[in-house]
């Protein structure tokens, strides 16, 4: 019933999709760029994720012509779940993984995006709902310590994450789980990773020989740079 329920959507054009899901890469990645550029940012929900939120519905704003004020109150209905983490978890990498940092700018993307296409406060939250538990247990393992990779890439799948739970809130797919109950569960799943997995860069990517040897050349060049022996 429920694929059913999304042709229709879909059919009606109710939905958001194609040009959307390039416009969220292409700005995603600006947004990641100007911060690992050391240029000025929202750091929305946190600076290592602050790509999925903005770039996720400013990308679909486009895609559906929208102006700036309906932009402006997209990105001030995203904050609401966001508001509900912030009370009752937290934002950082260090404590929960990335699914605090990702995952809850997914959430908030989700809401936005959901809004923008029409959805009731009960369905931004269900889209809130959905894009959250799509990344429970998401890890942060920054390679070469760096909050560069692979930061980028989880903050534009997030984004994407994000744009398929909203279609898919506002076509009448059910969470089963509530908001708060999904926040409560990122909370107990991030405590239980091991500490090696909570931005520590002692596991995950960050152990590779690869990202080794990454970190290896980057404080060569690093030295070279401030005349170091």
């Amino acid at each position: 019933a429920q694929s059913a329920d999304y042709q229709k959507s879909l059919e009606a054009g109710a939905l958001a999709g194609g040009e959307a899901v390039h416009n969220i890469t292409l700005y995603v990645s600006a947004i990641m760029e100007v911060k690992s550029s050391m240029g000025t940012i929202v750091a929305a929900p946190t600076a290592g994720s602050c790509g999925t939120f903005p770039g996720a519905v400013i990308g679909v704003a486009d895609s559906l012509g929208l102006d700036e004020e309906r932009i402006v109150k997209a990105l001030l209905a995203g904050s609401l779940p966001g508001l509900f983490i912030a009370t009752a978890s937290t934002f950082s990498a260090e404590i929960l993984g990335c699914q605090a940092e990702c995952g809850a700018g997914a959430g908030m993307a989700a809401a936005g995006i959901a809004w923008m296409l029409g959805g009731s406060v009960e369905q931004c939250m269900a889209a809130a709902s959905l894009a959250l538990q799509n990344s429970l247990g998401m890890i942060c393992d920054p390679i070469a310590a760096r909050v560069e990779a692979p930061c980028l890439g989880r903050n534009i799948s997030s984004a994407v994450n994000a744009l398929t739970s909203a279609n898919m809130a506002v076509a009448g797919y059910d969470p089963l789980i509530p908001l708060d109950e999904v926040i409560e569960t990122m909370d107990r799943v991030g405590r239980s990773l091991p500490h090696e997995l909570r931005c520590t860069a002692l596991g995950g990517l960050s152990t590779t020989p690869t990202a080794m040897e990454i970190e290896k050349r980057l404080e060569m060049k690093q030295h070279q740079g401030d005349g170091s022996d």
